[in-house]
Parts: structure tokens; sequence; C-alpha cells
């Protein structure tokens, strides 16, 4: 009996560690998240800057710049990946310069989203596979922008501000 008790405190222990893993941290209070949380709130201040991409994003370069009185400003990119409708046209990444905004939480998104508009060398046509839309988390120490997939897991394609 004694035996059985350890086996199972060992895999309750076991799945609650794992889970914590690929809930990008968010169990033990022992354990950093990958990326902070999504930001419920967020401001063009805590955005502006550079940030240089890791894992999926690794190369990958965008600075923000903001524009005094707006939810937005100005972006440039490099190193971007381009989405599949315009990889024969672009090849795997591209760059170029833009605009951006701040989509503060409404009805139908809980969190605050970066949203990127890029000028050519992007077709006029609608690209719904270049990633244009990012999930911003903010902590005391670190600020992050990135592609919200799934989040139970750690976002692989994610940029940190320097």
């Amino acid at each position: 009996m004694n035996q059985r008790i350890r086996i199972t405190a060992a895999g309750a222990a076991l799945a609650a560690l794992s889970w914590s893993l690929t809930a990008c941290g968010l169990g033990s209070g022992t354990l950093d998240r990958c990326v902070p949380a999504p930001a419920t709130t967020a401001s063009t201040a805590d955005l502006e800057g550079s940030y240089a991409g890791s894992l999926a994003a690794e190369g990958t370069r965008l600075t923000l710049t903001t524009r005094p009185g707006e939810s937005g400003g100005t972006l440039t990119v490099g190193n971007w990946p381009t989405g599949d409708s315009f990889r024969k046209e672009l090849g795997a990444s591209f760059s170029t310069t833009g605009t951006w905004e701040l989509d503060q939480p409404s009805a139908g998104s809980q969190h605050a989203l970066l949203r990127l508009h890029f000028d050519p060398p992007k077709p006029d046509l609608p690209a719904p596979d270049t990633i244009d839309l990012l999930s911003i988390g903010i902590d005391a120490k670190r600020t992050f922008v990135y592609a919200d997939d799934d989040p139970d897991t750690c976002p692989d394609f994610r940029l940190q501000l320097h």
C-alpha cells in the first residue's frame, strides 16, 4: 500500500510539472513564464523600441516608434517571415516599413494586441498567413510581442524589447 501511495504521488507531481512546462510555466510559482502573461492593458510608450526575435523568430527584428497623440506609430521589420501566399514572390522573409496600432481589449478580445500594417514589398492583397497580429506580454522586467497560436504552450514566434 505504501508503494502505491508513492507511485500516485509521483504521478501527480509529474503531471503538475509537465502541465506547468507546457503552459509556459503557469503552474508553479518557482518557474518563470517563457513570456509574460498577455497584457490586459498596454500603452504605446510600453511598446516603443527595438525588438529581437528568438526561437522561430530568430534573426527577426522589429522597431516601433510612436506618434504623439495616436494609438500607434511607424514600424520597421527585418527578416520578417513571409506567409505562404507570397513566399514565391518575396522569398522566406522580407524587410519593410509600415505602421502599427495598439488594439485595447474589447468585447471580442480580452487582451491588448499589436496590429502591424506593412508597406511594400508586401502586395496590396490581403495576406492572412503573414504574421501581422501579435499578443503583448509585459511584466516588471520584460516586454514581449508574440504569436499566441496556442495559449497552453510557450509561443515559438516571439520578440523581446531590448
